[in-house]
């Protein structure tokens, strides 16, 4: 018999197994068609997350008292930089009363967007991210499904809800304080305008539809935020360092999406025209 040919000592060889495929890593196409699916789901499930409202409520009051007063004052600083660069670039060409036009141009164009979409993401959504990742890892999501609760209408459509329900409150923080910001440096700080000087250099190229374009483009970009963190985390698998790599994931293309989406949005309203009442 063979058992008995083998010499003494020796270990019996394991017989092998075949030759199983290597599991192919999903790759960066794959996941974007998966987070296009995942956005259908949730654009579906938002009518029935309507029924989880005050869930959506108490969600906005986290975001709201979270971030509001950090998006007032990074809204400030940036439109402080942007004012001391342009007061000294127009001093320069001996048109320092014009400053105004400045943050009237860029704080609602594009700082304004910018800077809530990178305090949005980096503040709200890395929350959410970890939450639902959280949620996923301990099973509670399976759990939501057992007691027949859709996780999507309850977990994924009440924070979405939640997020644009704050966008008119977000679109105004953020107006306001890149124009107070620009309005301490060139009128407090570096008394190159008076007040008025400013107010109407700033209100000379922003008139009031474009308070619309803002809220529009605030709400762009927060969808796209809310959806992308809700996406890695209720695909969170393993532990607790998945729960971080979903956040880790979500921040970096929430940083990549939100360019494009602000891109997107003011070539839609500003490519046909700057609507400036300049050479017009």
């Amino acid at each position: 018999m063979e058992s008995a040919s083998l010499p003494a000592g020796s270990a019996r060889p394991e017989p092998r197994s075949p030759a199983s495929k290597p599991t192919r890593r999903p790759g960066p196409l794959d996941e974007l068609g998966e987070l296009v699916q995942f956005t259908g789901a949730v654009f579906r499930a938002l009518p029935g997350s309507l029924r989880y409202y005050s869930e959506a409520m108490r969600i906005n009051a986290l975001i709201t008292r979270r971030t509001s007063v950090l998006m007032f004052m990074m809204a400030a600083f940036l439109g402080a930089s942007a004012s001391n660069f342009g007061f000294f670039l127009l001093r320069s060409l001996g048109a320092s009363d014009f400053v105004g036009i400045i943050p009237g141009i860029l704080v609602p164009r594009q700082l304004g967007p910018q800077m809530f979409g990178y305090v949005f993401a980096g503040s709200v959504c890395c929350a959410i991210a970890a939450e639902l990742g959280s949620a996923k890892v301990q099973q509670e999501v399976d759990a939501l499904e057992s007691e027949g609760v859709d996780p999507m209408q309850m977990l994924v459509g009440s924070r979405v809800i939640a997020c644009l329900l704050y966008v008119p409150l977000a679109a105004m923080l953020v107006i306001s304080g890149g124009l107070a910001g620009a309005f301490l440096i060139i009128v407090v700080v570096l008394q190159g305008n008076t007040s008025q000087q400013f107010i109407d250099g700033v209100f000379s190229v922003f008139p009031s539809i474009q308070m619309v374009y803002v809220t529009v483009t605030v709400a762009a970009i927060a969808i796209q935020c809310v959806i992308v963190a809700c996406f890695y985390g209720m695909r969170t698998g393993g532990g607790p360092d998945a729960v971080g790599n979903a956040v880790a994931r979500s921040l970096g293309v929430n940083l990549v999406l939100l360019h494009v989406v602000l891109s997107l949005v003011s070539l839609v309203f500003y490519g046909g025209g700057l609507g400036l009442p300049i050479g017009d």
